[in-house]
């Protein structure tokens, strides 16, 4: 495995637990494939590989696999979303952008509620 790579929560568990490193062997031209696939979708070799390895083995319906996949990259925009908001928000404090701030969170949190309560398609607001 990759030491790059975050800890996570299993599934099972819903709490953090670090990953143990082990050991797959694969041929120069398989691994090569195997990145360059991987690299297409957003991920590392090793995060591929243990997302692939997992939706095999996962109970459920077929349909799981396909989120188990976008997983890893829905994780990473999550993780990069916030580490901009909230630097924006600091640089906005800052700044003396308070007014500006308090309105872009009032917009975000409208928006939050019409997506929960599933008001975008025009029947509730």
């Amino acid at each position: 495995m990759d030491d790059r790579q975050p800890e996570t929560a299993p599934a099972e568990t819903g709490k953090p637990e670090k990953r143990t490193p082990h050991s797959i062997r694969f041929h120069d031209l398989e691994w090569e494939r195997i990145e360059a696939f991987a690299e297409k979708r957003g991920q590392t070799g090793p995060e591929f590989v243990r997302f692939a390895a997992l939706a095999a083995v996962a109970d459920g319906p077929p349909a799981g696999a396909a989120a188990d996949r976008l997983a890893p990259l829905v994780e990473r925009t999550f993780r990069a979303a916030h580490i901009m908001v909230s630097k924006l928000r600091h640089d906005m404090l800052d700044e003396g952008r308070e007014e500006e701030l308090d309105a872009l969170i009032e917009g975000a949190r409208g928006l939050q509620d019409k997506l929960l309560g599933g008001g975008l398609d025009g029947k509730d607001g």
